[in-house]
């Protein structure tokens, strides 16, 4: 049984949903899906999680994003202005998403860990963006271009991370096409590469596990409402949430 996760290069022009169904035809799986959704334009570092893996989307949710993209101007500005206009719009803001997102269109508040100018090139400004999931990046430019007082849109945007899966370790479709299993990032090196905790249950309580039992913690340190990966002789068998003294089932991943 199939099941894993791609770290695609997805590149300019299809969908994020698009570059699922390549990928699922690829490895001849019945599901697939992403993990957070690109723009037809951007590229870069797109998680595809194939067959059982797609359990464990629910871990990605939250992860910070990092992106590489060139804001271009609409008038002239001294760098040294343009820096500090950069400054306000690092640590929290608040973004209205734009009209054609999927959802609701109301004020909410982002971080912006680092906004940093990597090089300026007339009026195009490139930026290395590390931000909290869910901002809107396209949106953050035309803000600051409104701060600036003559506008500003994207004309070039790359995931370049998402957490720690970086660009470093992209594959692009062709490659994939050539050599697609060593590419597949198994789910138990998805548990510790998203530093998500772990238990180990004996082979005679596998079962209950598949049944949906809460597992009984014994003395060990979990924060509440926190993430467990639930393991039986090594393999991931499911993921589940501390409640209390014990760990709640939330999914169970086939073997």
């Amino acid at each position: 049984m199939i099941s894993g996760l791609i770290i695609l290069d997805k590149p300019s022009g299809p969908t994020s949903f698009d570059c699922v169904e390549l990928v699922r035809k690829i490895f001849n799986v019945e599901k697939a899906g992403h993990t957070g959704t690109l723009d037809p334009k951007v590229t870069g570092v797109l998680l595809i999680l194939l067959g059982e893996s797609r359990k464990l989307a629910p871990l990605f949710e939250k992860l910070d994003k990092t992106y590489l993209g060139i804001m271009h101007l609409h008038g002239e500005i001294e760098t040294e202005k343009l820096k500090e206009t950069l400054k306000k719009f690092e640590g929290e803001i608040t973004q209205i998403p734009p009209v054609k997102s999927r959802v609701k269109r109301v004020a909410r508040k982002r971080k912006i860990h680092r906004l940093e100018i990597k090089e300026i090139n007339g009026k195009d400004i490139t930026l290395l963006i590390e931000c909290e999931h869910g901002t809107y990046i396209r949106k953050l430019f035309s803000d600051i271009g409104e701060e600036l007082g003559f506008g500003a849109h994207m004309k070039y945007l790359r995931r370049i991370a998402v957490d720690g899966f970086m660009e470093e370790e992209v594959i692009n479709l062709e490659s994939l096409r050539e050599g697609k299993e060593k590419y597949l990032i198994k789910n138990e090196e998805i548990i510790s590469r998203l530093r998500i905790k772990k238990i180990s249950v004996s082979k005679e309580e596998e079962n209950k596990v598949e049944n949906g039992i809460p597992v009984p913690l014994e003395n060990e340190k979990f924060v509440q409402g926190e993430r467990v990966g639930v393991f039986v002789e090594n393999k991931l068998r499911a993921i589940g949430t501390v409640e209390k003294e014990e760990v709640k089932i939330d999914r169970v991943l086939k073997v």
